[in-house]
């Protein structure tokens, strides 16, 4: 599980970002993956900047979303993690 005081990427070297009609493209450096944003993950990603943890990222969608954090959480830090594993961020204590 993700811990909420470890400081979110930044992005992993020669990761390209674009904007696409309002969402976020990335393509991967590695294995030329595009990867489509949709909105929530958008402000996830921009939020993973290496200054915030994930608590920090939480704190700030559910302020922007008008919800709690509680139910903010976990998708935020599936999200993340999904980042990690798809090599976009560095790995958690990385």
């Amino acid at each position: 599980m993700e811990q909420g005081g470890e400081r979110i990427g930044p992005a992993v070297a020669g990761v390209v970002e674009t904007e696409v009609d309002e969402s976020i493209a990335l393509l991967h450096p590695d294995s030329s993956q595009v990867y489509v944003l949709n909105a929530t993950a958008a402000d996830v990603w921009r939020l993973s900047d290496g200054e915030r943890t994930l608590d920090e990222v939480v704190a700030a969608l559910a302020i922007a979303y008008g919800a709690t954090p509680e139910a903010i959480h976990a998708e935020a830090a599936a999200t993340v993690a999904r980042f990690r594993e798809d090599g976009l961020l560095p790995p958690a204590g990385g």
